[in-house]
């Protein structure tokens, strides 16, 4: 079975975070494509539900773009120097709950990813069920 690409789209202003970010992004797997905007996210629908999106906005143009925002909060990851009860409060609300202090730790942002479902793992999950359905099977004649 052909493994599925996992992207990972980037929004952020600092070219050598992003660049940082792209290789361990990579490490772990993702094909990594950066955006200018957020409005981007529409065009790239098929990439997201694949995917993830890692963003550093101001949360104004966050809670501006909201409904867009919401589509895929659940593949969402926001990045900010600064966190403080203010913030998380105004992102839960949006649903965004997975909140990476910059500069990011590659084991926090791994631990971040692992809370993102992605469609090949539900497969190999199912698989795996199968597989181990079937073999409980045969052991018992």
């Amino acid at each position: 079975m052909m493994k599925k690409v996992r992207y990972a789209l980037i929004l952020d202003k600092d070219e050598f975070f992003r660049l940082s970010l792209n290789k361990i992004l990579k490490k772990y797997g993702f094909q990594v494509e950066e955006i200018e905007d957020l409005n981007q996210l529409e065009k790239r629908r098929k990439e997201i539900e694949t995917g993830l999106v890692l963003a550093d906005v101001e949360i104004e143009t966050l809670e501006k773009n909201f409904p867009l925002i919401r589509k895929w909060n659940d593949r969402f990851i926001f990045m900010t120097p600064l966190v403080n009860d203010e913030i998380n409060l105004r992102l839960k609300k949006m649903g965004i709950h997975r909140i990476i202090k910059k500069p990011v730790e590659p084991k926090l942002l791994k631990r971040a990813i692992r809370e993102i479902s992605f469609p090949e793992d539900l497969e190999a999950y199912s698989m795996e069920r199968r597989v181990q359905g079937s073999r409980i099977k045969t052991e018992r004649r």
